[in-house]
């Protein structure tokens, strides 16, 4: 939320995820009365008047309650300010059901648009090699949460024709096996490591719109991915990856599903070069600016 009253005043719409101002502090509704109007949040004429003429533009990701159940507080703000939004965009079929089942009342107008990569920054290159004998895993996570699925991360690494490069953070309380933990990463060297692996490793569940598998597909990389949440939609059910099987935590099954994975990873590289523009911000900022004059 940019706090400049001068460009707040000089608005038609205000974007904003509704319930934060900055990370950490909570967006009340007064607050986003007064900015309706033109205001800083800081102006307590909020209080005492209703909503201004300025469009409110929720972009809604999915319910803490959820993906998260130990933050669910967080939901609350949220749920309250909703009333207040002119229309919402979901970042992706997944999100938007998060709400409509749990019966939460939207704006009518809405839009489901995927987050988008820095395509300098997040580029295939120009070929892959593939070895059998040798395959490349990255996992990506900044949050310790058991449900990002680390146990299995750890597992693939212990098989013999494969190498895991973790990118983020690791709970401690979850041995590493052969896991290289490569630490928190600035983006552009995010980038370079994606590029040199084969596979993103993300078995992570309930994800609404994960930032970290548009950027490995922007990469040109497969996904293996946690059959639930939004990442299903971004893999296009299968074309752009291939789900981990329900019970994949079976030893025997991890050496099968990797066979396939490496069977189809040709395929599946050309369909994500294929569609490249729709990983990248470009693509994402002209569909919210097309968002934008509909409701106006």
């Amino acid at each position: 939320m940019v706090d400049v009253p001068s460009r707040i005043s000089e608005a038609d719409i205000i974007l904003t995820v509704g319930h934060y101002r900055a990370p950490g502090k909570v967006m009340k509704k007064w607050q986003l009365n007064s900015i309706s109007h033109g205001l800083s949040h800081r102006n307590v004429l909020g209080k005492i008047i209703s909503k201004g003429k300025k469009k409110l533009t929720f972009r809604l990701d999915g319910l803490r309650r959820i993906y998260a159940p130990e933050a669910w507080e967080a939901d609350e703000p949220l749920i309250e300010n909703l009333d207040l939004a002119d229309s919402v965009v979901f970042q992706s079929n997944y999100s938007r059901n998060c709400f409509s089942e749990q019966g939460i009342e939207c704006p009518e107008y809405q839009d489901i648009i995927i987050n988008g990569a820095n395509s300098e920054l997040f580029f295939p290159k120009s070929n892959c090699k593939l070895n059998p004998k040798n395959v490349s895993l990255i996992s990506n996570s900044w949050s310790r949460n058991h449900n990002k699925g680390f146990k299995t991360i750890a597992q693939f690494s212990r098989l013999d024709n494969v190498s895991v490069i973790h990118i983020g953070t690791w709970p401690s309380d979850i041995p590493s096996e052969k896991v290289q933990l490569m630490g928190i990463m600035e983006e552009k060297k995010i980038g370079d490591v994606l590029r040199r692996g084969h596979f993103l490793l993300f078995p992570s569940k309930n994800e609404a719109c994960p930032n970290v598998v548009v950027e490995a597909l922007a990469c040109g990389l497969p996904v293996l991915y946690h059959d639930t949440g939004g990442t299903p939609e971004l893999c296009q059910d299968g074309k752009l990856g291939l789900a981990l099987p329900e019970n994949i935590q079976h030893p025997n099954l991890f050496n099968d599903f990797l066979d396939k994975a490496l069977s189809l990873h040709g395929t599946m590289r050309a369909r994500i070069l294929e569609r490249m523009n729709d990983f990248s911000f470009r693509k994402c900022y002209e569909n919210y600016i097309q968002h934008f004059h509909s409701l106006i």
